[in-house]
């Protein structure tokens, strides 16, 4: 995938996930698509700990939410892990 097909697919699953329409990905959002993600992977469910790591990975405004620029990061990271299945 190129970049601009990376910030596509970021796009799609930020939207997907941003049930609230607020703009931003949540904690009680980024949960359920990290444990969807998960799913997918048939891997381990995230602990809360994790969530909340990747949380703090994501937000680097300490806003304690995710903008969709933010949640690039996570979209260039499942395109890796996902293109390795």
């Amino acid at each position: 995938m190129n970049s601009i097909q990376v910030t596509e697919f970021s796009n799609r699953v930020f939207d997907r996930y941003d049930k609230n329409r607020s703009g931003y990905i949540e904690k009680d959002e980024l949960d359920i698509l990290l444990n969807n993600l998960a799913l997918e992977l048939n891997s381990q469910q995230p602990t809360k700990k994790e969530i909340d790591y990747m949380l703090s990975y994501l937000d680097t405004n300490n806003d304690s939410k995710v903008s969709r620029t933010e949640f690039q990061r996570l979209g260039e990271l499942m395109v890796k892990v996902l293109g390795n299945i």
